[in-house]
């Protein structure tokens, strides 16, 4: 509006002047923003919100008039000021700068609560790993513990061979699984180590088999996702009524997905259980999947008359 005015008596005068034309939205625009929108407009008072609005804006408009008033060396354009017209369009130049700096506030305030929101999301979300997480450490190093506890009694020569795959084991539970995500090669190793320890215990009495198809250099996967469906495989597949157990492991490794699958043989009679088969671990592992790879896995597990049948898809 100033640019269509003729200027003042030199550029200091009207600088001055129009810095303090845009002190006055600038005061209206930070009355409504953090005064009226967050005591009205948001508790829904929308009449009292567009009254004191109007007013303030009616307010500020008239020392206004009087600075333009100064400002102009024109006489048509000094009577000009104060009439209704020009009063109503210095109100609209007003709440065109309400309008947009309320708008920017919104969209920031927005903003703020959505990344707050998504860092809220990522704390849950690590906060309810590290849960599960703390129910299969423990799990799994209670009968890890009684296998050694086994060999120690019958003074096993093995016993050491034990105590330095669950070294490594905990090792790598403890220190390497904490950041996320750990290469494809490490988990690998890590399930052997856990194979090894079953070897032990099982002797001949279960056949086990572990075979790696792909390339698996460079791929990374989220730790101990497959320790349950191991449990549950050796926990069935070794059971005592079984003279000839076994248990095959198959890891597929493509740039498209990965896929583990995992067959054990199963004793006719099973005893009573309720729930999912696995326990908590499965319900754990259900749950760390939904969380990790949303919409991105395909867990089937299949039972038949002679054998249990586990094939997890991770699309990468």
């Amino acid at each position: 509006m100033a640019i269509s005015l003729q200027l003042g008596r030199n550029l200091k005068e009207w600088m001055l002047f129009s810095s303090l034309i845009l002190t006055f939205h600038a005061g209206v625009s930070y009355v409504n923003n953090y005064f009226f929108v967050n005591r009205y407009l948001y508790s829904r008072q929308y009449a009292t919100y567009i009254v004191l609005l109007l007013l303030t804006i009616a307010a500020a408009s008239f020392p206004i008039s009087v600075i333009i008033h100064k400002l102009v060396n024109n006489r048509d354009l000094k009577n000009m000021v104060w009439s209704w017209n020009f009063f109503i369009l210095i109100a609209l130049s007003i709440l065109f700068s309400v309008v947009l700096s309320m708008v920017l506030k919104l969209l920031k305030n927005w903003y703020q609560e959505e990344q707050a929101r998504r860092r809220l999301q990522q704390i849950n979300t690590e906060t309810e790993l590290k849960f599960l997480k703390s129910q299969i450490n423990p799990h799994f190093l209670f009968n890890s513990l009684n296998n050694l506890y086994a060999l120690t009694l019958k003074k096993s020569d093995q016993a050491p061979e034990v105590v330095l795959r669950l070294s490594n084991i905990l090792r790598y539970v403890l220190y390497e699984t904490s950041d996320g995500r750990v290469p494809l090669n490490k988990e690998i190793q890590y399930l052997r180590d856990y194979i090894d320890l079953e070897k032990i215990r099982l002797g001949e009495r279960v056949l086990v088999k572990f075979t790696i198809h792909g390339n698996m250099d460079g791929k990374q996967i989220e730790p101990m996702l497959f320790l349950t469906f191991l449990e549950n495989s050796f926990k069935h597949g070794a059971f005592n009524t079984i003279s000839n157990g076994w248990v095959y492991i198959d890891l597929y490794a493509t740039d498209a997905s990965m896929v583990f699958e995992i067959a054990n043989s199963k004793p006719e009679i099973l005893p009573e259980s309720t729930g999912e088969p696995g326990g908590i671990g499965m319900v754990n592992l259900r749950k760390r999947l939904d969380i990790i790879y949303p919409d991105n896995y395909q867990l089937d597990i299949q039972e038949i008359k002679e054998e249990y049948r586990v094939k997890l898809t991770i699309n990468n």
